[in-house]
């Protein structure tokens, strides 16, 4: 069993590039091979390193509706991947067509989708094109097999891979995602974030009389080779997170996966919060991936996705020059002078083999030190006044919480200043930017400067 699975950590099994059969009368295996292998790994480690539950991890073809882009809205970002975007939208008689996928577990939401198109006069039978996998949750990566680009699409389904079933994707919802995901991807952009990365969320379609919408979620630089990304409960899983810590010469998973997953994401945290004075409302693994170097080293970086379930500190964004969002955001996750920020590492899955409720105890607390500190140096709030906030925990290996009263002088300052830690020279209202909120953003090259007087 145990080296079974390890051969699954360097790349998919050879069984699973064969033709097995069909599963149900839909949804054939394919047997091509386009998909880039550390994409595959990610497939690997979605559907068979998770506490939680097996998946499979076989690809299968999947069906979507031929619907015209005229006919639906969309919100869509200018430098999404040609390759990516071509294989989302496609010509067809000279219009433009968006490949709507189903998902393959579903059995309630495409049907509505399938009577809108009709009522519409609109083609509503399903056709084939992608290659996909399941993941861990509703989303499934997708492949275009005759180029292999690569991306993550998340539809409405009623039956997942996770704890939570019926899984409406509403069109406001995904507004909502794709303006916090450009705001987010346009501040770490022009800021030093040493330990942050984002997997943004660049493109969303939406049908409004139905309320229901497709949103894509990026992959960086994964297909390309250059990095894995290890999902957080992959490594809390006992034969997984063992195995990537052996490679790494650290016989106890413990210590290595407290500095390079709890304390890593304690840095990546105080980075994404100090920057934009967003937190999420329900943080567990699902939430965070851990970026490995091609020989499956930590790089130090913890990638943050899905941002729709997030609360946001009201005055901060309002000084923000995406000051509107504070207005479209649902209304019970905007907290006023106040941050909430918990942590749940577990949650909804299953303890490690390795792990203990004190070594939990440990990682949880050493995540929120770290973040103090970072927190502390990136906004200049006294690191006492965080240490001072009082632990909330809800149940063994559930979530740690603190909540933070954002209203003294240090806390209104941060907030004054909002708009230099997304980059800016200025705050809102025109006043210079200090110093200590201007040395986090990037340097602009003097041939960048050229290049851009050039331009205009």
């Amino acid at each position: 069993m145990k080296m079974g699975f390890k051969s699954t950590i360097i790349s998919i099994t050879l069984t699973s590039l064969l033709v097995m059969g069909c599963q149900g009368p839909r949804y054939r295996m394919f047997a091509s091979d386009t998909t880039p292998r550390n994409v595959k790994q990610l497939v690997d480690w979605e559907t068979k390193g998770n506490g939680a539950g097996v998946r499979s991890n076989k690809k299968i073809q999947l069906q979507h509706y031929e619907i015209p882009l005229e006919a639906i809205e969309k919100d869509i970002r200018a430098d999404l991947d040609p390759q990516v975007r071509e294989s989302v939208i496609f010509k067809k008689e000279g219009k433009d067509y968006v490949r709507w996928l189903i998902n393959p577990e579903d059995t309630k939401w495409h049907l509505e989708l399938k009577n809108w198109l009709e009522s519409k006069g609109l083609d509503s039978e399903p056709k084939t094109f992608f290659e996909g996998y399941y993941t861990a949750s509703r989303s499934m990566i997708v492949v275009n097999p005759e180029t292999g680009a690569s991306m993550s699409l998340k539809v409405s389904t009623n039956n997942t891979g996770g704890n939570w079933k019926d899984k409406k994707q509403d069109w406001v919802d995904a507004k909502q995602i794709r303006k916090i995901s450009d705001w987010v991807k346009s501040i770490t952009e022009k800021m030093n974030a040493e330990h942050l990365v984002i997997q943004d969320e660049p493109f969303a379609v939406g049908i409004p009389d139905i309320d229901q919408a497709m949103i894509m979620r990026s992959l960086n630089d994964v297909p390309s080779g250059k990095h894995y990304y290890l999902p957080g409960f992959s490594a809390l899983h006992s034969e997984v997170g063992r195995h990537i810590a052996e490679i790494n010469g650290e016989v106890d998973p413990a210590k290595f996966w407290g500095k390079h997953y709890a304390e890593s994401m304690g840095h990546a945290v105080a980075e994404f919060t100090a920057m934009t004075g967003v937190t999420y409302d329900s943080p567990h693994s699902q939430n965070f991936l851990i970026e490995l170097d091609e020989k499956m080293k930590p790089t130090g970086r913890i990638v943050l996705r899905d941002f729709g379930d997030s609360y946001i500190v009201k005055e901060f964004v309002e000084n923000t020059h995406n000051h509107e969002m504070a207005k479209i955001w649902e209304s019970g996750n905007v907290h006023s002078k106040k941050l909430s920020l918990a942590v749940g590492i577990l949650h909804g899955n299953q303890p490690p083999d390795w792990m203990t409720s004190e070594i939990y105890d440990q990682w949880s607390k050493s995540f929120f030190k770290v973040f103090e500190n970072d927190f502390s140096n990136i906004t200049g709030i006294d690191i006492s006044a965080l240490q001072s906030s009082r632990f909330n925990m809800d149940y063994m290996y559930g979530y740690y919480g603190k909540n933070y009263s954002a209203n003294n002088e240090a806390w209104l300052k941060w907030i004054e200043y909002a708009n230099c830690l997304s980059g800016e020279s200025k705050t809102l209202k025109g006043k210079k930017c200090l110093e200590m909120f201007t040395r986090h953003q990037k340097s602009v090259s003097c041939e960048g400067v050229v290049q851009n007087i050039l331009l205009n």
